[in-house]
């Protein structure tokens, strides 16, 4: 089988979650046989070129402004930008052109950040099968997260609808949807999209996710006597992922038998606020840090997302390296942690809450804390081959009904 990704990033370029995603899906497929390739826009144009058995291809974005840069323009030239990505003809023509080339099988689509969603109608004219992968608000969100104003959307503004007006006629062309998570595909339907898929058509299939070297049984075996219990937060450090909610939750519960290390970076540069609120409590901004080194160090990690993450990739790693989670109820968090699990669940954006959460776990003792046997509900269905074979299926179905519709 010849499958095309498409994403708006492709590693080594890498600011998220989602292109880690694309990569471990893509080299899987790789690895079992198929001719797989990679589309992705990038700061200028680069040849073909070939890495870890995929094809990769790096399209000129023909957008006003590259991704990474909208922070240095006004609001007027984020909105003028918005509204001319949807009639990017540019970037579809390139798109083509990687078609013409490739001439895949299968196409699938995964966050299209900054890409016109035309990219679809070339693949349809082409008669070429399309699964889109739902893993951000990219389609119906101008910020393609949901939060505006230091707070979760409440409904949908009408600036994101005017922004996002042509996707509702461009999703027709999608044969198939696979969603990270249940109530992000939830939400896309009931905004209008995918409503023209049967429910068959439309999955949940989770992230293929690795923790690199990392041995849970390993880490089980270090010595902890005597230090003292250790929570952690590792992703970017803002307000809709939840920071402040976690060093309110801390300073409620005051200074202890605990402590609590924050990885990641502030991508606008307000990190030094955090550590402001932050000031007398042991909790230790570490930067950015290697996953298998930060959840060795852990014993609990606390994902506080305000916004609605679709499926925090944060939760797989520590579930596969054995640390135990605090999410909050927030997004596609409560179905990876479990809705039911009262221990491990807070109201989002709620200190109290989650300071109430914290207590529970420091009472109880590090003794215990459950361990990646816990978790199978979600190892299981997240391993590279696991993830792979159900993209697959996927797959197959589709090619299988376009050669019967062929028939005469």
């Amino acid at each position: 089988m010849r499958i095309l990704h498409l994403s708006s990033l492709y590693p080594p370029h890498i600011v998220g979650g989602a292109e880690r995603s694309v990569e471990h899906l893509a080299e899987e497929l790789a690895g079992l046989g198929h001719a797989v390739g990679a589309a992705c826009i990038a700061r200028q144009p680069e040849p073909r070129t070939v890495r870890n058995g995929v094809t990769v291809y790096r399209m000129a974005h023909h957008n006003d402004f590259w991704l990474e840069d909208w922070a240095r323009h006004g609001r007027f030239a984020r909105n003028a930008a918005k509204l001319k990505q949807q009639w990017n003809f540019a970037v579809a023509a390139d798109f083509g052109r990687v078609l013409e080339d490739f001439r895949p099988d299968i196409v699938n689509t995964h966050s299209l950040l900054d890409i016109s969603t035309l990219v679809w109608r070339e693949a349809a004219r082409r008669s070429i099968p399309i699964v889109h992968t739902v893993c951000e608000y990219d389609l119906i969100c101008g910020n393609a997260a949901m939060f505006k104003h230091g707070k979760p959307c409440t409904h949908w503004h009408l600036g994101c609808r005017i922004v996002n007006a042509s996707k509702q006629l461009t999703n027709r062309w999608v044969s198939a949807v696979a969603s990270v998570g249940t109530e992000i595909l939830k939400t896309h339907v009931e905004h209008g999209l995918f409503r023209h898929l049967a429910p068959a058509r439309r999955r949940v299939i989770y992230y293929s996710c690795t923790v690199p070297d990392g041995d849970p049984e390993a880490r089980r075996r270090i010595d902890r006597t005597g230090k003292p219990m250790t929570f952690g937060y590792l992703g970017r450090i803002n307000v809709e992922k939840g920071v402040g909610t976690l060093i309110d939750a801390l300073a409620g519960i005051g200074p202890g038998d605990w402590r609590c290390l924050i990885a990641g970076q502030a991508m606008d540069g307000s990190i030094e606020r955090f550590r402001a609120r932050a000031e007398g409590l042991p909790i230790d901004f570490v930067g950015w840090a290697d996953p298998k080194d930060f959840l060795s160090e852990i014993d609990v990690l606390v994902v506080p997302s305000f916004w609605a993450e679709p499926s925090p990739r944060t939760v797989y790693e520590a579930y596969a390296m054995g640390v135990p989670v605090i999410g909050a109820d927030s997004g596609g968090i409560p179905e990876l942690i479990g809705a039911d699990n009262a221990d491990w669940l807070f109201r989002a954006g709620d200190a109290a809450d989650l300071a109430a959460r914290i207590r529970t776990v420091l009472a109880r003792g590090r003794g215990c804390l459950p361990d990646e046997r816990s978790f199978q509900h979600v190892l299981r269905e997240s391993t590279s081959a696991r993830v792979a074979a159900k993209y697959l299926d996927l797959y197959t179905e589709l090619l299988d009904e376009r050669r019967a519709a062929a028939r005469p």
